[in-house]
């Protein structure tokens, strides 16, 4: 098959939002996020032609001077099945390389195997299992704010990885990042002894994001709960954030967090 990989254009939207057309029913998020990727200031937006025809896509976005995320993986789908998706990986991850990249990831649906394999073949590993969690608001005593002198502390409870905006994205937390959120108020303790830490994003909808969390089950089971009261206390509807391991699990039922599908996340890794 003739197969080429090249940067999207603007005119080439008309192709793109056919191919995705009955992708997940009708509603793939491609046809939003067109116009924002194929200006490439994130990172560049390729897609794959035969025949000067728009078959397949994908995403690179810089997540910082380091990491890269692969994301809008599509191929139309009388198209499948012909190595266009595997062409697209080869493609991005040859291009993260060349740039100087130290690390791509990428998320995918627990039960997608055809992209586990994928992951498997291109190097990358599984590095996190995400299950979503909410918790309605709720009245109760809201817990403590971290202070400057706590920065190292907290940092090592939510490390390794943040969740960017409230998006798919994760990223390396650093220090800058939990020195920023103190800055802005936005880092809340279990204890002075930062037993349990979490980092809250941007607000999104009525939500109170948790974009970064970690620590032991019973003190992370009572900062859970306490930030259904801050919740509370602006006005929010609920408390969401995605726990990654048994000990957030298991805090998130003690609080009193749902799941509110059954899906979950798979995050994988490659080192370059």
């Amino acid at each position: 098959m003739d197969l080429s990989i090249r940067r999207a254009r603007p005119a080439d939207k008309r192709d793109v939002l056919a191919a995705v057309r009955t992708i997940w029913g009708g509603h793939d998020r491609i046809p939003d996020v067109f116009d924002s990727w194929v200006n490439h200031r994130s990172g560049p937006f390729f897609v794959a032609e035969s025949g000067s025809r728009v078959v397949g896509m994908g995403k690179l976005t810089v997540v910082s001077p380091t990491e890269a995320w692969l994301e809008g993986g599509r191929v139309a789908p009388r198209w499948r099945r012909k190595g266009i998706a595997t062409a697209l990986i080869a493609h991005r991850v040859e291009y993260a390389r060349r740039r100087g990249f130290r690390v791509l990831r990428f998320s995918t649906a627990s039960d997608n195997t055809p992209i586990h394999r994928a992951a498997s073949t291109f190097g990358f590993v599984r590095v996190a299992k995400l299950a979503r969690h909410e918790a309605p608001a709720a009245s109760g005593t809201p817990p403590v704010r971290a202070s400057r002198a706590q920065e190292r502390r907290v940092l090592r409870r939510v490390g390794p990885l943040v969740q960017r905006g409230h998006g798919w994205e994760w990223r390396e937390i650093t220090a800058r990042d939990v020195r920023a959120a103190i800055a802005r108020r936005r880092v809340f303790l279990s204890d002075p002894a930062v037993g349990a830490a979490a980092v809250l994003g941007h607000r999104y909808e009525e939500s109170l994001m948790v974009v970064a969390l970690g620590g032991s089950v019973r003190p992370l089971t009572d900062l859970l709960r306490g930030l259904r009261a801050e919740a509370s206390g602006r006005g929010l509807d609920d408390v969401s954030f995605y726990a990654s391991d048994a000990t957030e699990r298991r805090a998130a039922r003690s609080a009193g967090y749902r799941r509110p599908w059954s899906g979950e996340t798979y995050l994988f890794e490659k080192r370059l």
